[in-house]
């Protein structure tokens, strides 16, 4: 994000997820709302349909297939949610489209192009900044937030209120192992025996066998 927007911007929220646990709550939404589906959907492939999530070119393969798929979910599930009711403490609730629109109204209009550096501020104890205790009094967050993220509590002292690292997770996207011609064999190959725009997992599942036989082809 800093390399697409540009540093000091506030594109990228830097440290563990446990340093901003506010976001553990939409994270969870998000992984009940439609990414437990895929995570699922990956699983079934990986242990019944021959994906090696080790092989690069299946990677690129679960890209050109179903990558537009989960942005379509995640933009469904995001329109949803920005027009649910929050439960906010001390006030009516509202939406979250409608506290935005509201704030543009009450403290002006802002965006990326308008970003105002935040004020610095002493931080004690940099491990704990950001840390929203009321989800980590929440079993039901905390537990959801150890499952996707267990490293950050191995061999350490687990009654310490931080981190001792920080992460890193490259997401490089992996190169195509077919030529131009053969991606367009592919495709076209495809849609003529499955329906490519079904949003059936089922159905994405047949994609998945059908892709993979047609590969195999390339290499007899």
């Amino acid at each position: 994000m800093e390399t697409e927007r540009g540093i000091e911007r506030g594109s990228y929220i830097w440290g563990r997820s446990v340093n901003n646990t506010r976001i553990e709550r939409l994270w969870y939404d998000v992984t009940h709302g439609f990414g437990h589906k895929w995570e699922l959907f990956f699983v079934e492939l990986e242990v019944n349909n021959g994906l090696n999530p080790s092989i690069p070119a299946h990677i690129w393969l679960l890209h050109h297939l179903f990558l537009r798929c989960i942005n379509e979910d995640a933009q469904e599930w995001a329109q949803a949610w920005n027009s649910h009711n929050l439960q906010i403490r001390g006030e009516r609730t509202r939406s979250p489209r409608d506290i935005f629109l509201f704030s543009m109204v009450h403290d002006g209009p802002r965006g990326l192009e308008r970003f105002v550096d935040a004020p610095n501020e002493d931080v004690d104890d940099p491990s704990t900044h950001g840390i929203d205790w009321d989800v980590v009094d929440d079993p039901t967050l905390m537990r959801h937030h150890l499952m996707q993220n267990p490293q950050e509590w191995e061999e350490r002292n687990p009654f310490a209120p931080g981190v001792e690292d920080l992460s890193d997770v490259p997401c490089e996207a992996p190169n195509s192992p077919f030529s131009t011609e053969q991606i367009v064999y592919l495709d076209h190959e495809l849609a003529a025996v499955v329906d490519l725009m079904s949003r059936s997992m089922h159905v994405r599942q047949l994609v998945w066998k059908e892709v993979f036989r047609i590969c195999n082809s390339f290499y007899q």
